[in-house]
């Protein structure tokens, strides 16, 4: 199997809405790229969690494996 490196990009852009439970988010890359994503309430709440722990100068591994 070969694995390919992903492109890293730059974050510019992001907008998020909720309906019936689900989160839609949208990124938008430096190449104006739009990625839109579905989330769950517990995937929002780990990625708010993992953000302010990054933010606090720790580690956001920790909640990686949960997802």
């Amino acid at each position: 199997m070969e694995t390919s490196m992903t492109e890293r990009r730059t974050l510019t852009g992001f907008a998020s809405e909720e309906a019936d439970g689900t989160f839609t988010i949208h990124i938008v890359d430096d190449s104006s790229e739009v990625f839109e994503i579905s989330a769950s309430r517990e995937n929002v709440e780990l990625m708010i969690s993992t953000l302010q722990a990054v933010l606090a100068g720790h580690s956001g591994e920790a909640n990686h494996a949960r997802g």
